[in-house]
Order: C-alpha cells, then sequence, then structure tokens
C-alpha cells in the first residue's frame, strides 16, 4: 500500500489494490454519558431512565392504539413494495433520472430472498419505533465476503461509551448483564465513515477469523443525542397527548361500568291492578302474581324491541266521581348522565397530535382533524391521495439510510455501480384514466 505523509509523520492519503482513503478529522466532542453500567470491564451506554427505553416503549406503543397503527402505516410507506437494482445512463430534458436494469443473478437473488426482507422490515420497525436500528454485517468462513445484513432486535442492543463495541443481551428489562450472562459483543465499525473503516480492517487483515462486525447505527436523523436517538412520536409523549389518549377509553370504560343503564321510568297508581287483576278471581296469590309479571314482560317489550320502534303505545285510565284521574299510567324517558361528545372531541384532538408527531395526515388513516368527533370529518380523497403522496416522500432519508449497509455488502463484495430504488404504487385520480401509479425513487 502507497501512503502519503505530512512533516509531522501522519498519513494523510493511502492507496492500496482496491482501496483508496484519506485521513479525516474525527469529532471527539459527544454528549456526557451520566449512567453506564459495566460489562467485562467495559462501560455501556443506559438506554433511558432505567435502562428499559425499548421496553417501555414497547408498552407505550402496544396500549396505545393509534400510535401503533402510526407506527405500523409509516414503516409500511417506508417498505413501499420492495427494492430493485439499477444503473442511472443519464438523464432525460426533465433531468428525470434514466434507469437501465440490473441482471446480476446474485444481486435479484438476495434482494428477492427472505434475509434482505427480514432485515428490510426488521429495519424500519426499530428505527420509526425507538429511533435506532443496529444492523449487522455476517461474513464467510474465510472473512472475505459479507454473505448476508441481518438486524438485530434494537430492545437487546447497549452501546459502548467509546462507539467501538455493541452488547447483545436479551433481558435488560430485569438485569445488567453479569460477565457468566448469555450475552453478544460486536465490534462497530466507525459512525464517521463505515465504508472506509471495513476496506481498512481488510487491507490491515483485521477481518481474519470475524464471523460479524457491527455496522454504526442507523439513527432518528433529527434527534441530537450521540448515544441513543429519540424516536418522533416521544415528542407526543413528553407533552402529554399519549396520557390523554389513555385517560379518554379509561374514563369512559369507568362510566359505562358504574352508570344505572336505564331508558324508561313508568308509575302505575296502586289501584289500577285491583282493577285489572281483582283479588276475588284468583284462587290464590301465586297465580295472580305470575300474570301480573306476565303483564308487565310483554309490556317492556312493547317499549323495548326493535320491532317497535316508533309504534304507538296505548294505555287506559279513568274520572271518578269527584272529577279525578284514576289509573294513570306516567311514563317518562331517562336521559343518560354519561355526556360523550367532548371526551370524543378531546380524544380526536389526542389522535390527531400523535399523528402530527410521525408527520402523518390523519386524513390518510381516516382520523381527520382535531375540533369534532370523527363523525364527518375523514377527509376526501384527495386529502388522502396528497397524505400517502408526502408520507412517502418524507420517508426519503429512512429508506437510504436502511440501504447503506446492503450497498457497503455489495462494495465489499465487488459488486459496484449499483443503485437500490423503492418501487412505490401511488394512488391516482380518475380523469388519468386508472387507479395506480408505479414510480421508482
Amino acid at each position: 500500500m502507497d501512503i502519503l505523509f505530512n512533516k509531522a509523520g501522519e498519513p494523510l492519503v493511502f492507496f492500496g489494490k482496491s482501496v483508496f482513503g484519506s485521513t479525516t478529522t474525527k469529532n471527539t466532542v459527544k454528549e456526557t454519558v451520566e449512567e453506564t453500567f459495566s460489562f467485562r470491564k467495559r462501560e455501556y451506554a443506559v438506554w433511558g431512565d432505567t435502562n428499559c427505553f425499548p421496553d417501555d416503549a414497547e408498552k407505550t406503543i402496544r396500549t396505545t392504539s393509534v400510535l401503533q397503527t402510526g407506527l405500523n402505516y409509516k414503516a409500511r410507506c417506508c417498505y413501499g413494495q420492495g427494492v430493485v437494482p439499477v444503473r442511472v445512463t443519464g438523464f432525460d430534458q426533465g433531468n428525470n433520472e434514466i434507469f437501465e436494469p440490473v441482471r446480476d443473478k446474485e444481486v435479484l437473488h438476495h434482494l428477492r430472498g427472505l434475509s434482505f426482507r427480514n432485515f428490510h422490515t426488521a429495519s424500519f420497525r426499530d428505527l420509526i419505533k425507538f429511533g435506532n436500528a443496529f444492523p449487522l454485517l455476517v461474513f464467510n468462513n474465510a472473512g472475505d465476503k459479507i454473505v448476508r445484513v441481518q438486524i438485530l432486535n434494537a430492545r437487546h442492543c447497549r452501546l459502548s461509551v467509546d462507539k467501538t463495541k455493541l452488547l447483545v443481551f436479551g433481558d435488560f428489562k430485569h438485569s445488567s448483564p453479569t460477565d457468566d450472562a448469555k450475552t453478544e459483543v460486536y465490534d462497530m465499525l466507525s459512525e464517521e465513515d463505515p465504508f472506509y473503516d471495513l476496506q481498512w480492517r481488510r487491507e490491515t487483515g483485521k477481518l481474519k477469523g470475524m464471523a460479524a462486525i457491527a455496522f454504526p447505527r442507523l439513527k432518528n436523523y433529527f434527534s441530537n443525542n450521540d448515544y441513543y436517538a429519540a424516536p418522533d412520536w416521544q415528542s407526543a409523549q413528553e407533552s402529554g397527548w399519549i396520557d390523554i389518549a389513555h385517560k379518554i377509553p379509561e374514563f369512559l370504560n369507568r362510566a359505562y361500568e358504574n352508570a344505572m343503564h336505564l331508558m324508561w321510568h313508568v308509575q302505575i297508581p296502586h289501584t289500577y291492578w285491583e282493577k285489572k287483576f281483582p283479588k276475588s278471581e284468583y284462587k290464590n296469590v301465586e297465580e295472580r302474581k305470575k300474570l301480573i309479571q306476565d303483564y308487565m314482560d310483554n309490556f317492556e317489550h312493547e317499549l323495548t324491541d326493535t320491532k317497535n320502534a316508533n309504534k304507538s303505545l296505548w294505555t287506559q285510565y279513568y274520572i271518578d266521581e269527584s272529577g279525578r284521574v284514576n289509573g294513570e299510567w306516567k311514563i317518562t324517558r331517562l336521559d343518560s348522565e354519561i355526556k360523550t361528545d367532548d371526551r370524543l372531541s378531546m380524544s380526536a384532538a389526542a389522535n390527531s397530535e400523535i399523528l402530527f408527531s410521525l408527520m402523518v395526515n390523519p386524513s390518510t388513516l381516516g382520523a381527520g382533524m382535531p375540533g369534532g368527533p370523527y363523525s364527518g370529518n375523514a377527509g376526501s380523497g384527495s386529502d388522502i391521495r396528497e397524505g400517502l403522496l408526502v408520507s412517502l416522500i418524507l420517508s426519503h432519508i429512512e429508506k437510504q439510510a436502511v440501504l447503506d449497509p446492503v450497498v457497503l455488502m455489495y462494495e465489499f463484495n465487488g459488486i459496484h455501480d449499483i443503485e437500490l430504488k423503492y418501487r412505490n404504487i401511488t394512488l391516482t385520480t380518475l380523469d388519468s384514466g386508472r387507479n395506480t401509479q408505479e414510480s421508482l425513487t
């Protein structure tokens, strides 16, 4: 390898058989880690107040239906209809890229296989749910080829303070790992330039005997945290909207459990029963009581059965010699004390605020806008189309980040000049002559 040094003897540029590199300035200013834990004489950064942020987040997501739906929707928008390999051969008059399909059997087999699909879907899952995803590059026995890229479950991953190691342990929810615990520890590539780091390790023989190496964790680009990036939806949690989304159904459940569900109050004068069922006409009291019970059951049926909706109800009364009304039934409708409109309005607002934190248009999921109950506020077809299109556009950053380890694998394996593009199917209007349109991004 040819190396160009400066006057101080520091390498500036180097050339090898298959690598060109240069010295870069490494950012040494890092976030102060207040909480750490030790494992085999190395310090690791705690994730969350109790080192259980992913487990706490999983519970919050699982118990917040609109949050789980929004995250699932966003992950599906990122995944689109899969990935196709192309080469860019030029640009048309509108400055749109002109693609040439790639027919490399190894690449096509990989992109259509289970290994890539598992990596692809799990990457978006962890990145969008937890703000971080942890790819792993797996080598062949000789260490000269990457056979696959897989994703480690983010719930079980912790970064070393110096970011050179990745610890994988399956039970952070209950304890920190001991020296004899079942764990995996992987070397991590440089966060500043993983492509160069991997090539340098190969040139210097540091990959020999190594089964796998961790790619720098994929992170929510909008978070400034040096170790574990915060997911987008955390703003909705810290502002209290997720708590509100939990409290509304809890309140309604308790209200319905404790309420008296009575609709009618029927007042019958005591003298009515002697006129209707005279005691002298029955052998015993039990016979008379049964007839009265059957009579009241039939009457209730007339009030409540669905077939009797809007049906007239006839009752009788008489006026005695003194001119007083006698035998009159009074039927009063009881209004429910459970007022739900304001709670549903607040619930709709909470749902929308949670979706806003994910940059998801509520109309796309039929949630409408805050300010009233859901009815009549679901959004038009154009709102849904535009919301879906915006989601596809805004997911570009996540899409490219997830593909970086795959591109590195191809480059390492000698497959060059390939670009991976996402297939997207978007909704169109009827005047275009078709319902959907496919594009590459």
